[in-house]
């Protein structure tokens, strides 16, 4: 079994999602920055575009994101945006 930690992407009126993961590809203004579970922490901003997230089950999900936060502290990753939705 993969190590996995926790995913929470939140704006202003939901949270979008919240879920364990294997790992998450944020969306930077120089490319993509990879996560996995025990990252050192860290904050930074994250660009719009496409988050692509593999879940516990190894099925991936995409999400598009408006510009934000990331925060990652205690193997949980948090995203602060305006916008975010689930790209089917």
């Amino acid at each position: 079994m993969r190590d996995l930690f926790r995913l929470c992407i939140v704006t202003g009126d939901a949270t979008v999602l919240n879920t364990q993961v294997q790992s998450v590809n944020l969306p930077m203004d120089f490319g993509s920055l990879g996560i996995l579970a025990h990252h050192a922490p860290m904050l930074c901003t994250v660009s719009k575009g496409v988050l692509r997230c593999v879940l516990e089950d190894g099925n991936t999900v995409r999400v598009r994101v408006s510009s934000g936060v990331a925060n990652v502290i205690d193997n949980e990753l948090t995203l602060l945006c305006s916008n975010a939705e689930v790209v089917e």
